[in-house]
């Protein structure tokens, strides 16, 4: 048993995880995200599974490639992160909803220059009216005298 234990203590410790070290072909992991949404389920799956592996080794071992998947895999754009509008789409929506507010203050502006204006609403015609209400103590809910009655 001792001589167990001392050929477990002679052993480093980068030759303990054999397994996980091997490197993934650059073909696997390299533009993996104009590829990713084409690949099948299973093959992401195993994607996902090396690239968990190579993950738990000390990251100077990893390749850029790998970084650059394992990256994309957890926070890319793709599944649930996939934006909804492209640029092309954003750019319509802009585009039709300022067409859309244009016309709609367009529309706005020329009624409202064609509209009738009668001719009580004039500043003159209200100064008037007020005087003359003033000249017949007219009081509507204590307006014009506080003189209710003589």
């Amino acid at each position: 048993m001792s001589m167990l234990r001392q050929s477990i203590r002679r052993l480093p410790l980068n030759q303990i995880r054999l397994a996980s070290t091997t490197t993934l072909t650059p073909a696997t992991v390299s533009q993996l995200e104009s590829r990713w949404e084409k690949l099948p389920e299973s093959d992401r799956k195993d994607l996902i599974e090396s690239l968990s592996e190579r993950q738990k080794l000390p990251w100077t071992q990893l390749t850029a490639e790998e970084k650059k998947a394992a990256w994309y895999i957890s926070f890319g754009e793709w599944g649930p992160r996939k934006p909804i509008h492209s640029t092309e789409d954003v750019r319509y929506i802009i585009w039709g909803t300022a067409i859309g507010v244009g016309l709609t203050a367009a529309v706005f502006l020329y009624f409202r220059s064609k509209r009738y204006v009668p001719p009580t609403m004039n500043k003159e015609w209200q100064e008037q009216s007020d005087e003359y209400l003033k000249s017949k103590n007219a009081n509507p809910f204590s307006g014009y005298s506080q003189v209710q009655s003589k």
